[in-house]
C-alpha cells in the first residue's frame, strides 16, 4: 500500500480486508479514532482497540485489548531493545489472521515493533494534542544511525526540539486528523482532515452539566519527588473553588501504586471539597455539551479547549 496515493488508500481502507488496530493512549486519540471509524464505514469486526495509559473506551465499543506494563518491561526494552507490548499486540492480532493496519499518534517503541510484521501491511499517523502541531520531519527509520537508535530505546523517543529528531517515520500511509494546521511539515498528499466531530455525541453520555471550574495536573515526569506532588497540587487547589474536579494526568493513574500515592497527597491537603475526575470521563468531548474553563499547565487540552468552545487559564506548576 505504501505506493498507493491518498484516493487509493482510503479506498483500499473501505474495502474492511484489513484488520484496524488503533493504539489509544488518551482521549483525543480515541474521539480521532471514532471519527475515522465513522468516516470510513469500517467494520466493526475488523476493528481492534488496545488501549494504553489506562485510557477510556466508552465512546469505542469494539474488540479491545487493554495493556498493563509488566514490573520488568521497561527493563527488557531497554537492555534487549524489545518491546513486551508490542509483542503482546502482535500476538493477539495473530488471531485474525489477516493483514492490519496500525492508527497511532506518533512512532514509539510499540509501533516500529508492529511494523516488523509481516502481516503489517502499513501504519497511518492521526491527530494527538501538541505533537500534531509540531514541524516534525518525517525520518528514515533504516537511516538511523547506531548511536541515535541506542538513545531512542533509552528514551522511546529523541525529540530535542520542535522539528528535530524521530517522531513521524517516512513509511507512513497517511496523517489523519481534524484541525487546521496539523501536520505543517507534512505534504498535503499525505494528509487527510475529517469533519464528523458532532456525530461522535451520540456515543457518549456527558457526566459533568453543571461542574465548569475544572484542574489539570501536569505530567509526573515533572515532578521528581512526593513533596513537588503536594505542592502542585496545592497550587491548583487554591487556585479552584469549592467542589471543584481535578483531572490527573494519565501519569499519575497508568499504575495503581502510583495512583494510591498521588490520591493519598490528594486526600491529605485537600480542604476545598476538590474531587478527582474519573478516567472514564472525556473532557474533550464534556467540552461539546458545556462550556468549560479550565486552569493547568501547558497542554494539548488547551489547544481543544479553545476549539470546543471553552476557556483555559495556563498556570506553571513545575
Amino acid at each position: 500500500m505504501l505506493n498507493l496515493n491518498k484516493a487509493e488508500v482510503i479506498s483500499e481502507l473501505k474495502t474492511n480486508k484489513y484488520l484496524n488496530v488503533f493504539l489509544v493512549a488518551s482521549p483525543i486519540l480515541a474521539i480521532i479514532a471514532r471519527m475515522i471509524i465513522e468516516s470510513l464505514n469500517l467494520d466493526k469486526e475488523n476493528i481492534l482497540i488496545i488501549s494504553l495509559r489506562n485510557t477510556s473506551l466508552e465512546i469505542l465499543p469494539f474488540n479491545s485489548l487493554d495493556i498493563k506494563p509488566g514490573n520488568l518491561d521497561r527493563y527488557i526494552e531497554k537492555i534487549f531493545f524489545d518491546s513486551p507490548t508490542g509483542r503482546k499486540i502482535q500476538n493477539y492480532t495473530n488471531k485474525y489472521n489477516k493483514q492490519f493496519i496500525i492508527y497511532c499518534g506518533w512512532a514509539y517503541r510499540e509501533v516500529n515493533w508492529l511494523l516488523k510484521s509481516s502481516k503489517c501491511a502499513g501504519h497511518i499517523y492521526i491527530e494527538e494534542g501538541q505533537g500534531s502541531f509540531f514541524n516534525y520531519i518525517p525520518y528514515s527509520r533504516n537511516k538511523m544511525s547506531l548511536f541515535d537508535k541506542i538513545k531512542f530505546n533509552i528514551n522511546n523517543r529523541e525529540n530535542p526540539n520542535d522539528g528535530e529528531g524521530f517522531f513521524f517515520r517516512d513509511d507512513a500511509l497517511l496523517y489523519i486528523g481534524m484541525s487546521k494546521g496539523i501536520y505543517p511539515k507534512i505534504d498535503k498528499t499525505k494528509k487527510y482532515l475529517i469533519n464528523n466531530l458532532n456525530e461522535i455525541k451520540k456515543y457518549y453520555e456527558p457526566k459533568l452539566l453543571g461542574i465548569t471550574q475544572i484542574g489539570l495536573t501536569c505530567s509526573a515526569s515533572r515532578l521528581p519527588n512526593y513533596k513537588d506532588w503536594e505542592i502542585m497540587l496545592q497550587k491548583l487547589i487554591k487556585l479552584l473553588p469549592h467542589g471543584s474536579f481535578i483531572k490527573p494526568h494519565p501519569s499519575f493513574t497508568c499504575s495503581a501504586k502510583v495512583f494510591d500515592k498521588f490520591k493519598l497527597i490528594f486526600d491529605n491537603i485537600n480542604n476545598k471539597n476538590v474531587k478527582l475526575l474519573p478516567s472514564n470521563i472525556n473532557l474533550e468531548l464534556e467540552m461539546l455539551y458545556e462550556k468549560k474553563n479550565i486552569i493547568g499547565p501547558q497542554s494539548s487540552l488547551h489547544l481543544y479547549a479553545l476549539t470546543f468552545g471553552s476557556t483555559y487559564q495556563k498556570i506553571n506548576l513545575f
